[in-house]
């Protein structure tokens, strides 16, 4: 029987931060879903505790949490797409109010969403052409597939195993396997996929360029004609903001830098300014409050053009040490 994975940031030897957590609970989703069979009868628990590192990592600093999407794309990408939409979904429900054991059936399906088609989603996600005929009808039918895996798997959480199934249903009845519509769709499925579209407009493929933050969040929470509600649109906007912890941008007087947490209105958080407008790196990283005229927001840049120049331990300290 395979053991349970243990992330280094919970060991004495070192002080816990965030990314450890994290990157840990990679590692961990990737032993598990690559050889998932092994795993069977005590999956569920192996995935609990997946489920609780997040929490761990959202505990020490959700900002560092955020930030990490943005700015570590690193890796193979199922695994840190299923990482990075549990993170999110974690946090929206945080910010709903819900408990601990309410939460936890929700980050297991996002973590395990796409186990129906693990076995292509790599080479997907490196495709420039189009789908193949068999590809897309193993893109309609994945849900199904992976709801019936878990089962096999020993997953017996009724909402588990609902959530994963209804994840690509949208409330207008144009969604997929069933076509749901409305109420039949549980709100806990509906975030999922929110989290899942925004995440992956964040991420850079063979086929897409990054979405900057602020339009994948426009573009996630638009589309068909009632396809999302006014209470799931508020949820998603509260927890990751139109400039969310770890996007990176320019202000009025020229500097470049890094979100680091929100500030007093949604569009106005507070960034640690890196660059001059010249993208010379500043003596020291200085706070900017965006909701100075002199300091706020002007443009939005890719932060991949960032990434890996200032450590992140630079901007938010010992709670992104390891990142």
């Amino acid at each position: 029987m395979a053991s349970s994975p243990q992330p280094s940031g919970s060991k004495n030897s070192r002080p816990a931060s965030a990314p450890r957590f994290i990157f840990e609970s990679r590692a961990a989703l990737d032993r598990i879903l690559s050889k998932s069979d092994t795993y069977t009868g005590v999956f569920p628990s192996h995935i609990s505790s997946i489920v609780g590192h997040l929490s761990h990592a959202c505990d020490i600093n959700r900002n560092v949490v955020i930030g990490m999407i943005m700015l570590r794309q690193d890796g193979t990408y199922a695994i840190r797409h299923a990482i990075n939409v549990a993170c999110v979904v974690e946090l929206a429900l945080r910010d709903l109010g819900r408990s601990a054991v309410e939460r936890k059936p929700v980050v297991a399906a996002a973590l395990t969403m796409n186990i129906g088609m693990y076995a292509i989603q790599e080479k997907l996600s490196s495709q420039s052409g189009p789908l193949s005929d068999e590809q897309r009808h193993l893109m309609q039918v994945h849900p199904i597939e992976g709801r019936d895996l878990l089962r096999k798997l020993g997953v017996t959480d009724p909402l588990w195993l609902d959530y994963v199934l209804q994840h690509h249903e949208i409330p207008d009845g144009s969604g997929y396997p069933q076509r749901l519509s409305g109420d039949d769709i549980h709100f806990e499925a509906r975030l999922i996929g929110i989290a899942d579209r925004y995440c992956a407009m964040l991420t850079r493929n063979a086929w897409r360029r990054g979405q900057l933050s602020d339009l994948a969040l426009l573009t996630s929470l638009t589309g068909s004609q009632n396809s999302i509600d006014v209470k799931l649109g508020r949820l998603f906007t509260q927890t990751m903001g139109l400039y969310p912890p770890g996007a990176v941008v320019q202000l009025l007087n020229g500097e470049i830098g890094i979100v680091k947490r929100p500030g007093r209105g949604e569009q106005t958080p507070v960034v640690a300014a890196l660059f001059n407008k010249q993208w010379q790196p500043l003596i020291n990283i200085v706070e900017r409050d965006s909701d100075d005229i002199d300091f706020s927001i002007i443009s939005v840049i890719e932060s991949q053009r960032v990434a890996g120049l200032v450590p992140m331990e630079d901007v938010w300290g010992g709670d992104a040490a390891g990142a």
